[in-house]
């Protein structure tokens, strides 16, 4: 009775595993974008974070000052400031202050 049970089980996991390797062999594969989206998209992306290349923490948020972009990008970065545990900010006048 035990081995019954224990090939049904076998069974199932051999069925389970072909089903899901069937579905991820029928997926279509992911491509990076090409053409000129993909031209504009790296432009952007190397636009908005030149002149701060380097230096970013992960899971540090920063004050970041946005300006406008050149032709063909909305926004590049015009400042950062990494925020600081422990400081109060907030905006004042066309920046963010803290103490």
């Amino acid at each position: 009775m035990a081995s019954r049970l224990v090939i049904a089980a076998l069974v199932v996991v051999a069925i389970g595993a072909g089903a899901f390797l069937a579905g991820r062999s029928s997926a279509p594969e992911r491509k990076e974008p090409r053409g000129g989206y993909a031209a504009g998209y790296r432009a952007g992306r190397e636009d908005a974070f030149s002149g701060f290349d380097g230096g970013w923490a992960y899971g540090t948020p920063y004050i970041v000052t946005l300006r406008r972009g050149p032709p063909g990008i909305t926004y590049r970065f015009a400042r950062r400031r990494p925020m600081l545990r422990g400081r109060a900010y907030r905006v004042g006048g066309h920046g963010v202050c803290s103490r």
